[in-house]
């Protein structure tokens, strides 16, 4: 099904905040509250979802990165850590605000600087599983822009913050 004046079509990789990198792999229409809409279909490595067609501009979806880009990501991580305070409270604040902000660049800071202070002391689990999470999203894009295989991305991953 072709849809006229689409930002993204069949094929094209995108990020979504929440649902992380995934596929569109096609339009529908569905029926909804009286009226018909299309929507993206989108396949992640762990789901489905339908964005519609006409909000393809909302702040919770963009394009995947370019190659340059996943270079930047790269170089940022490449970079000295930034110390974390030893207060929980901002840590916590710190992970929630790149959450929020979904950035590649934000994410690679994130991950660098939570890779760091888990090499000085033990991360408590809210931030081992954001660590975790963080980690598996800059995966997923690096591996869907360069089209390699997610283990050959985390290999390369590792192998940079062993560094640090």
């Amino acid at each position: 099904m072709k849809v006229k004046n689409l930002e993204y079509a069949r094929g094209d990789w995108i990020v979504h905040l929440y649902h992380g990198v995934g596929q569109i792999v096609g339009v529908e229409k569905k029926y909804l509250e009286g009226e018909t809409v299309s929507y993206f279909k989108v396949k992640t490595k762990d789901c489905t979802f339908w964005v519609p067609v006409k909000q393809v501009d909302n702040v919770r979806i963009r394009r995947i990165a370019s190659r340059q880009e996943i270079q930047e990501v790269l170089n940022i991580l490449k970079r000295n850590p930034r110390q974390m305070s030893d207060d929980h409270t901002e840590r916590k604040s710190r992970i929630n605000r790149v959450k929020e902000d979904g950035t590649l660049a934000a994410m690679a800071r994130i991950v660098r600087d939570l890779t760091a202070r888990q090499k000085q002391s033990r991360l408590n689990d809210s931030e081992e599983r954001a660590l975790n999470r963080f980690t598996d999203r800059l995966l997923s894009e690096w591996a869907a822009c360069f089209g390699i295989k997610l283990e050959e991305a985390r290999k390369r991953l590792r192998t940079i913050l062993q560094k640090l």
